[in-house]
């Protein structure tokens, strides 16, 4: 099984008129995405690449029956698509784009529980089950379908991790961007939950960096006694004092929020973390050895 999506998903593309949406509209398709439908507030169109085009999201979720959804639109109109989609009745809806005000990202959340849909974003490339589904702008090439389960603050060194993973044989069941920004839709804490419970995963990699608490969810999952082995990268050992690196959340507060106090902490809870991005392939290799010994043993 797939964490939070699969193939037999219906996606709109909300924005599909725009750049990233037409790039969507062909990308996701030639993944195995089902995207059933667009919408283009005000645009007149009828479809794109295919793809019939509605004026607002539940006139596309009736006709079309998407449940699922991706938003391309700026910040100041993305709290209302993100509202619109939920009420439409998508259950999961990705939000990837970044200067989102503080306050409408909490707005999103609470509309998320309340609708009791998933919201991943902002500031995310998005998710994707590699072979099965894609609801993002990541790079296709750089995945593979395999045993484990990956969780990324970044975008970027997602990919870059994704390809190293593959280029040494090891694939990833699903990849999870949560994003950089303080308030997330989709925590490190639910995307651990979800892997956890996900029978196809057998390890889980997290990809962090200096600033907030995301990363203790992983220690106080690593310290359980069923957790699955997780491998570690955090990023930032090099980042001054006091800049935002990045990233809204990539601010250091306090000591615990440096790169140090997390590895060490991350490795006191058994965690294999890798001190470079170039050893990362072998702490996720130690990984997956340690939870083939378990089902073997």
């Amino acid at each position: 099984m797939s964490v939070l999506i699969d193939g037999s998903m219906r996606v709109l593309i909300y924005g599909i008129a725009g750049n990233f949406g037409r790039f969507s509209a062909k990308d996701l398709t030639s993944h195995g995405t089902q995207v059933v439908a667009g919408v283009a507030p005000g645009r007149g169109l009828k479809d794109v690449e295919g793809i019939p085009v509605y004026e607002g999201a539940r006139s596309a979720c009736e006709a079309m029956r998407a449940d699922a959804a991706i938003i391309y639109v700026p910040a100041p109109g993305a709290l209302d698509a993100v509202l619109e989609t939920f009420d439409a009745g998508c259950k999961v809806v990705v939000y990837p784009g970044d200067g989102l005000p503080l306050q409408d990202a909490i707005e999103m959340r609470a509309a998320a529980r309340r609708y009791g849909a998933v919201l991943v974003g902002p500031n995310t490339p998005g998710v994707i089950s590699p072979g099965k589904a894609k609801l993002g702008f990541m790079p296709s090439l750089c995945y593979a379908p395999g045993p484990l389960g990956v969780i990324s603050r970044s975008g970027s060194l997602s990919y870059e991790v994704a390809w190293r993973l593959t280029t040494a044989g090891i694939g990833q069941t699903t990849v999870i961007g949560i994003g950089g920004d303080p308030v997330k839709g989709y925590t490190a804490a639910e995307a651990i939950a979800a892997l956890h419970a996900d029978a196809e995963t057998r390890a889980i990699l997290y990809l962090g960096e200096i600033g907030g608490n995301d990363e203790q969810a992983l220690v106080q999952y690593a310290a359980m006694g069923d957790a699955k082995p997780a491998a570690a990268l955090i990023v930032g050992s090099a980042a001054p004092p006091g800049r935002k690196m990045g990233h809204a959340a990539a601010l250091i507060s306090s000591h615990a929020e440096t790169q140090a106090a997390k590895v060490a902490a991350l490795r006191g809870a058994g965690v294999q973390v890798a001190a470079t991005l170039r050893e990362l392939v072998d702490a996720a290799q130690r990984a997956l050895a340690t939870a083939l010994a378990r089902a073997t043993g």
